[in-house]
């Protein structure tokens, strides 16, 4: 376990410091968004079909534009990407809010602004996880990763009572508006970021670009077998979250069980953040399958019919897993895949693990309705476990380690970095 004074060593370097504070700024900014957004849209049109429709927008053209926004942040200065990101972004959300202030709410207007901040977010991600090595030394990495864990699980807690605060006083426009004026600080902030340059190389053409990610993330079989398994515990999590409102409402006590249920996960997720700073195991990819498959508990005591207290320890235990793992596996893949494809590699990431959660929400629901509440959830939770255990069988993920001696990504000639 890391001593105490070396966790937060990361911070020491300026670089990491404006990249970090940018992040957890704007990391609040989303989860008031979240909510702001949310309680403006039902209090003005009483429609969850609307919601529904925003969210969805936004959520499609993430995913449609991962890909793209992954090849672009290798061809690009990822810093540049990233600012340009966050402009796109405050810009639609701020003009998201101005119709909420103003009274002119249009839902086709913010599904369209929606879509843009959701595009914005596809370029960002995948520039993220090759940004954060360039500004820290690699043996200070996993803490990096597990510093800016730690921002986003803590926006949590701190989004959803500012935005209700402001809703119920000023109105959720304003909500949406500081979020807008976070993603202006976080641009400044990466702005200012200062890298080692870097020689301008050739780029390929596009498509080669992409094939060359899809390449090197099948070369290594740690990578992908272990993509399936975050796939499969995605899919069952919306499981989780489609029919666990409705059955602790219905059979564990109200909306207060649910609540309990919510705010356990809330806790285990920052939690768990907070362990990552202090562990670094020897063997990465086992401890983060044993932890995700703790996934499977608060679907087996839902289905189970167990009471609402010890749900929400089973979520806070998964949640707590998954805050745990986040920051090893993106420790790994920063360390091991080459710096010069890492976020076209990142791109698809994020699609093949978040790509099914669409899916399992529309198809959860009925489900459930076709063979039982507690037979899907037991199906789920079984899916979930195996998924996680079973890519513990391949040798070269028990195997797999740190290898905290790489050159950081500033140090290879093949893309631009700054």
């Amino acid at each position: 376990m890391t001593p105490m004074r070396d966790t937060l060593s990361p911070l020491r370097d300026a670089r990491f410091r404006l990249l970090w504070a940018g992040q957890s700024l704007s990391a609040v900014g989303d989860s008031i968004t979240a909510v702001a957004l949310a309680l403006a849209i039902v209090t003005t049109t009483g429609s969850a079909t609307d919601l529904g429709l925003v969210l969805a927008a936004q959520s499609i053209a993430t995913v449609t534009l991962m890909l793209p926004g992954g090849v672009w942040a290798d061809r690009l200065p990822r810093r540049r990407v990233m600012v340009a990101a966050d402009l796109v972004r405050g810009l639609a959300h701020a003009a998201m809010g101005f119709e909420l202030v103003t009274g002119t709410v249009d839902i086709a207007h913010l599904a369209i602004l929606a879509a843009l901040s959701g595009a914005g977010s596809a370029f960002f991600m995948p520039a993220t996880t090759g940004l954060v090595p360039a500004t820290v030394a690699p043996e200070h990495l996993s803490r990096a990763n597990a510093l800016m864990a730690i921002a986003q699980r803590g926006s949590i807690l701190l989004g959803p009572g500012i935005a209700t605060a402001l809703a119920l006083t000023v109105g959720a426009g304003w909500a949406l508006l500081l979020d807008a004026l976070t993603f202006a600080v976080s641009a400044v902030l990466l702005g200012r970021l200062r890298l080692a340059p870097i020689p301008p190389t050739p780029h390929e053409p596009f498509l080669r670009q992409l094939a060359e990610g899809w390449t090197q993330m099948r070369r290594h079989r740690w990578y992908w077998t272990n993509l399936i398994g975050h796939s499969m515990w995605n899919l069952s999590r919306c499981v989780l979250i489609t029919i666990g409102p409705v059955l602790a409402v219905t059979t564990l006590g109200g909306e207060l069980a649910w609540g309990t249920i919510v705010q356990g996960g809330t806790i285990g997720a920052l939690g768990g953040a907070l362990l990552a700073l202090r562990v670094r195991p020897k063997r990465p990819l086992v401890v983060a399958n044993l932890v995700l498959a703790l996934g499977a508990l608060p679907l087996a005591l839902l289905a189970a019919g167990m009471s609402a207290p010890m749900v929400a320890v089973a979520y806070g235990l998964m949640t707590g897993g998954l805050a745990l793992m986040a920051p090893m596996w993106e420790t790994l893949v920063q360390e091991h895949i080459p710096a010069e494809a890492i976020s076209r590699v990142s791109a698809y990431d994020w699609l093949l693990s978040l790509g099914l959660m669409p899916l399992g929400m529309a198809l959860a629901g009925p489900l459930a309705t076709a063979a039982g509440t507690a037979p899907t959830l037991y199906g789920a939770a079984a899916l979930l476990a195996v998924s996680c255990l079973g890519v513990l069988l391949l040798p070269d993920i028990r195997r797999l380690g740190h290898r905290s001696t790489d050159a950081v990504p500033e140090a290879v000639p093949s893309h631009p970095a700054t």
